[in-house]
C-alpha cells in the first residue's frame, strides 16, 4: 500500500498510477492505493497530482465498509469546524490540507479498525483550479478500495512509523495511541523519511517514548493550528507533550501558521526528563513552550515574538536560535524553585531584516523571578546594546545573565550599556552554569547527557 506525501520529482515520474477518477485530465496518485492490502489503520487519504489545484471547494468524502455499505466516516468541505480527537483529547482541526500537488484528507480518530475493507469516495466539487472550477483531474469525482491489516501483537516495544505504508503506523499519533496509558518501560518510535501531515498529542502517561527520525530534514512533522483555532495554551502547539522521558531526534517540527496568525507553537512540552536533539523547530510566534525539565542540543529553533518561552527548566546546548523578525529570543517565566533556561554554545541569527532583536524580555511584576542566561554564545547584530528589556519595578529577584558574548568573528561584545538589573558572569560562576548536571541538579539529579 502507499500512504504517502511525495515530492513533485517522484510525482510526474513514469510509474505514476492511473486511477479510477473519471473523467481525468491528467494522472492522479491515490492513498492509500486502489485495491491495497494490509494497510495501517490510521492511515490519512491523499490524492496527488501532476497539475497543481488552487484551492479548496465544497462536497463530500465518505468512507464506507465494504461488506455491508455501512458509513464509518463522512465530511463535508465548506460546512460546520471538523473536530477529532488526537490523544484522547479533541482539538479543532484541518479537515483536509493542500500542500503542493497533494490534498490530504483527515479522517476521524478510530474511523478505521483493523482487519476491514472499505471504500471512499469524493464529490468532483471538493478541489477547484485556477478559473474557480472543479478541478480538472478529478472532475468525474473519484473512488477506490482498500484493506487494514490485522491488528498489532502487544506489547511491542520498537515501532516503526512510515509515511508510505511500509511501517506499523502511518502516522505519529498513531504510534502515540499504540503505547498504554499508563506507559513504565522504553519505547522506541522509528519514523521514516515522509513528511507528516497533523497535530500529535502525547498526553499523561504516554512516558519513555523515543522518537527518532531516519533524516533531521526528511522527517517533517507539519501541520496547521494556533490560539485562533485552539485556543489555550495546550491545545495550539502542533507537537504537545504531557508526559516524562520524551526524547525527539532527528526531526523537524513545522507549524505551518502564517505569519501573524496568532499564537502557534511548533512543541510544547511539559514534562520531566525530556530531551529534544538534532532537531528544527519552525513557527513565527511562540516556537517553543517549555515546562518540567527540558535538554535541547544541537537543534535550530526559529520564530518570532520571544520565540522561547514557558516556566519550566530548560538548558539549551549548541543550538542555534534564529529571529525570523525584530522581536525577542525568550520569555521565562520560571518560579524561584526553577532555574529558567540556560543557552550554553549557542548562535543566535537573524532572518534578512531583522534588526532589533533583544535577548529576553519580562515583566517583573508578574514574574519577579525570570531567569535567563546566556554563556559562551555568539549573538546575531540585530542584538541591541542594551541586551535585555524588564518592565515593572519589582527586578531585584531577576537573573539576566551573561558570560563571553561575542560576535560571528570571535570577537568579544561590548557589553557596557546593558541594563542595570543584567550581570556579567564571572569566570566561576559560569562554568556553573554551563554544567547541564549542575543546572538540573535540583530535579533529580538528573543527567541528560
Amino acid at each position: 500500500m502507499a500512504c504517502l506525501c511525495r515530492t513533485l520529482a517522484v510525482l510526474i515520474l513514469p510509474t505514476l498510477l492511473e486511477l479510477s477518477c473519471l473523467p481525468v485530465s491528467g494522472r492522479v496518485l491515490l492513498s492509500p492505493v486502489d485495491g491495497s492490502k494490509s494497510v495501517p489503520p490510521d492511515t490519512l487519504l491523499q490524492l496527488s497530482f501532476e497539475a497543481m489545484p488552487k484551492s479548496l471547494g465544497s462536497g463530500g468524502i465518505v468512507v464506507k465498509k465494504s461488506a455491508d455499505g455501512s458509513i464509518v466516516d463522512s465530511l463535508q468541505l465548506g460546512k460546520d469546524v471538523f473536530t477529532n480527537s488526537f490523544g484522547g483529547r479533541i482539538f479543532h482541526d484541518e479537515l483536509v490540507s493542500l500542500s503542493g500537488h497533494t490534498m490530504t484528507i483527515h479522517l476521524h480518530d478510530g474511523a478505521l479498525k483493523s482487519g476491514e475493507r472499505y471504500v471512499a469516495s469524493i464529490d468532483p466539487g471538493v478541489l477547484l483550479g485556477d478559473d474557480g472550477k472543479q478541478f480538472p483531474e478529478i472532475a468525474g469525482g473519484c473512488t477506490w478500495s482498500f484493506s487494514t491489516r490485522e491488528p498489532l501483537r502487544h506489547p511491542k516495544s520498537d515501532l516503526t512509523v512510515a509515511a508510505d505504508g511500509s511501517g506499523d503506523f502511518c502516522t505519529i499519533q498513531g504510534a502515540v495511541d499504540y503505547v498504554p496509558d499508563d506507559n513504565t518501560f522504553p519505547i522506541q518510535i522509528h519514523v521514516k523519511k515522509g513528511v507528516y501531515n497533523g497535530i500529535v498529542y502525547v498526553g499523561q502517561g504516554k512516558n519513555q517514548l523515543h522518537f527518532v527520525g531516519q533524516s533531521r530534514e526528511g522527517c517533517v512533522i507539519q501541520g496547521l493550528n494556533n490560539n485562533s483555532l485552539n485556543p489555550s495554551r495546550v491545545g495550539r502547539a502542533l507537537f504537545g507533550v504531557d508526559a516524562n522521558e520524551v526524547w525527539l531526534e532527528n526531526l523537524t517540527v513545522k507549524n505551518t501558521t502564517p505569519y501573524k496568525g496568532s499564537q502557534a507553537e511548533a512543541v510544547r512540552i511539559n514534562g520531566e526528563h525530556c530531551v529534544m536533539k538534532n532537531c528544527t523547530f519552525q513557527s513565527y510566534q511562540d516556537t517553543l513552550l517549555l515546562g518540567g525539565s527540558v535538554y535541547v542540543t544541537n537543534s535550530l529553533v526559529e520564530g518570532d515574538v520571544d520565540f522561547i518561552w514557558g516556566e519550566g527548566m530548560a538548558f539549551f546546548e549548541g543550538c542555534e536560535l534564529r529571529a525570523l523578525h525584530d522581536g525577542y529570543f525568550v520569555q521565562a517565566r520560571n518560579p524561584l524553585a526553577n532555574q529558567g533556561y540556560v543557552f550554553h554554545n549557542c548562535k543566535l541569527s537573524e532572518a534578512p531584516g531583522v534588526n532589533h532583536c533583544l535577548l529576553a524580555r519580562i515583566d517583573a511584576d508578574r514574574f519577579p523571578h525570570s531567569s535567563v542566561a546566556f554563556i559562551d554564545c555568539t549573538l546575531a547584530s540585530c542584538v541591541p546594546p542594551k541586551g535585555w528589556e524588564i518592565k515593572g519595578t519589582n527586578s531585584s529577584g531577576i537573573q539576566f545573565l551573561e558570560y563571553n558574548s561575542h560576535d560571528v568573528s570571535g570577537n568579544r561584545i561590548d557589553v557596557s550599556s546593558r541594563i542595570p538589573a543584567s550581570k556579567q558572569l564571572g569566570s566561576l560562576e559560569a562554568k556553573v552554569f554551563a554544567d547541564p548536571e549542575s543546572f538540573f541538579a535540583k530535579n533529580g539529579n538528573w543527567k541528560p547527557q
